[in-house]
């Protein structure tokens, strides 16, 4: 049923973007739809790289549909996966939900509206743990930030920049996103646990709040 609703939607979405220009086209392969915006070209030389783990287009697997779909790359600068075609680059369309999975890196993304700081967002997160109690989530996110200017009119100023930001990590409950605690009193505050049966575990098992592998085993304790 859903491949079928999907081929509908696909010649549905063909004609219709058919008239609207080269800024907009329509893909499809096999059952994976993909509709694409092309980004912004930047006119300037950026240093650095918007791309989280590789610049090269990398096999994929989305869950749920056909593996024959195209190659994709993260860009984390726009929060957007890309794809070329006929030598131009685009954006892949995102659905709620959808998890892409890429087996190199051994990494999944999921699309999803989530809130941080007062802000709703609707984008990509690397899944690190799910369950239906709590889950975890990570936000890669690369920003652009200006080159230093020169003192000397003999000397260019340097280039504007790309630079990593610090990864954010995300507790899902039901339907509610939180930031992960930064110490074992907020933990045991924000999950009402045992103070001495949490410390003990984090003891025993030699655990950090700053080590991704151990806040997916602080959840996974949560989680019993």
């Amino acid at each position: 049923m859903k491949y079928l609703f999907t081929l509908a939607f696909m010649l549905f979405e063909c004609f219709a973007f058919a008239q609207v220009g080269n800024e907009n086209i329509s893909f499809s392969t096999g059952n994976f739809f993909m509709r694409a915006n092309r980004p912004t070209t930047i006119e300037y030389v950026i240093d650095g790289s918007p791309y989280m783990n590789s610049k090269h287009f990398e096999m994929v697997t989305v869950l749920g549909y056909s593996s024959n779909v195209q190659n994709l790359r993260y860009n984390a600068y726009a929060d957007e996966m890309e794809f070329e075609h006929g030598g131009q680059i685009y954006y892949a369309n995102k659905e709620e939900g959808l998890k892409i999975e890429f087996k190199d890196f051994q990494k999944t993304y999921q699309i999803l509206n989530y809130s941080y700081d007062n802000k709703n967002r609707f984008g990509y997160l690397v899944v690190l743990l799910e369950h239906p109690r709590y889950s975890l989530y990570k936000r890669e996110k690369i920003e652009l930030l200006k080159g230093e200017k020169s003192p000397s009119t003999f000397k260019k100023d340097d280039n504007d920049y790309y630079a990593k930001e610090k990864d954010l990590y995300l507790v899902k409950k039901d339907l509610q996103y939180f930031k992960f605690p930064k110490n074992n009193k907020e933990f045991i505050a924000q999950f009402a646990l045992d103070k001495s049966n949490f410390e003990k575990f984090l003891k025993t098992n030699k655990l950090s709040f700053s080590k991704e592998a151990d806040m997916i085993q602080m959840i996974e304790f949560t989680n019993r």
